[in-house]
């Protein structure tokens, strides 16, 4: 076997060894396992953190192509050093969507305890009274739905569709319909339907902690795959007969396809391991912040 050839089977190898684990984690996913998951903005650009760390990959991106030559290389070690915190923080992204949940739960049964022992106090006050005691998962949102509330400079509906966008999840809508409901009828029983409510939530939290127990098995894969490439892109530089073919530029065009096609698997099987969000019901307050506030009698 030439050198050429070997080296085309090894790239060969990664690309069929990333093609059987993203085939692995289809036949794994049922629509039973899609969980809502709320996507991650991006980093901030002039966070330290993601200044060190493109600094850091553009230092080991020259010193690679320094070292081998490869101008495909050095970009490849640049793009991995940007882009693996993201690649592989999946698992984290899952971690908050699950820990939302966990404190919309708790939130609904502290609302639920304020209803029962405040007399006659109001859905509306036991929302604005509770605002400032939730956790800090949902305080954004929960302390943006009390402002609104309290200055009336929105309808109801509106108010409670822009939380729903907030929270960005369908156990969220729930909750935004529920008060929705309980605010426009103010009848009894509210109390038990926010319980409810909260019982509703904890059994989701407990099936998406065990969907996700299944799913790392599939985020596993993904580090696998990156062992992979990173091995062969060693194994390139060190033995000279193998890396030959890619010391010209269309071996670097090769390399750089390749390196690519990679790339593709890996955010392929990272969007396979969160799933694919439930579709909402509620929310999309449009041009909300942007539209005059109506009046205190149009205000339900």
């Amino acid at each position: 076997m030439t050198p050429a050839e070997l080296a085309a089977g090894l790239a060969a190898g990664s690309l069929i060894a990333g093609t059987m684990a993203v085939r692995a984690g289809l036949q794994r996913k049922s629509i039973a396992e899609r969980i809502p998951i709320r996507r991650r903005r991006p980093p901030r650009p002039g966070a330290p953190r993601d200044r060190r760390r493109t600094a850091l990959g553009l230092v080991a991106g020259i010193a690679t192509w320094a070292l081998t030559g490869w101008p495909a290389a050095g970009m490849a070690v640049v793009a991995a050093t940007v882009w693996m915190p993201w690649l592989l923080g999946a698992a984290g992204v899952v971690r908050r969507r699950i820990e939302t949940l966990e404190a919309l739960e708790r939130w609904c049964r502290r609302m639920a305890d304020t209803l029962a022992g405040g007399g006659a106090i109001g859905l509306a006050q036991v929302v604005v009274s509770t605002s400032g005691r939730v956790d800090e998962q949902i305080a954004e949102p929960v302390a943006a739905l009390a402002r609104r509330i309290q200055l009336g400079s929105v309808s109801t509906p509106d108010a409670l569709r822009a939380f729903a966008d907030d929270v960005d999840d369908r156990s969220g809508d729930a909750v935004a319909a529920a008060l929705l409901l309980a605010l426009d009828q103010q009848s009894a029983g509210v109390a038990a339907v926010l319980r409810q409510l909260a019982d509703s939530i904890a059994r989701d939290v407990r099936a998406r902690r065990d969907i996700e127990a299944a799913r790392a098995e599939s985020r596993q894969s993904v580090k696998m795959l990156l062992a992979i490439q990173a091995g062969l892109l060693v194994l390139l530089a060190l033995v000279p007969g193998v890396s030959a073919p890619y010391s010209t530029p269309t071996g670097q065009m090769v390399m750089l396809v390749l390196l690519c096609g990679t790339a593709g698997l890996l955010t392929w099987m990272r969007k396979l391991s969160l799933g694919r969000p439930a579709p909402r019901f509620l929310g999309n307050s449009g041009e909300f912040g942007i539209t005059e506030a109506p009046t205190r009698g149009n205000s339900r």
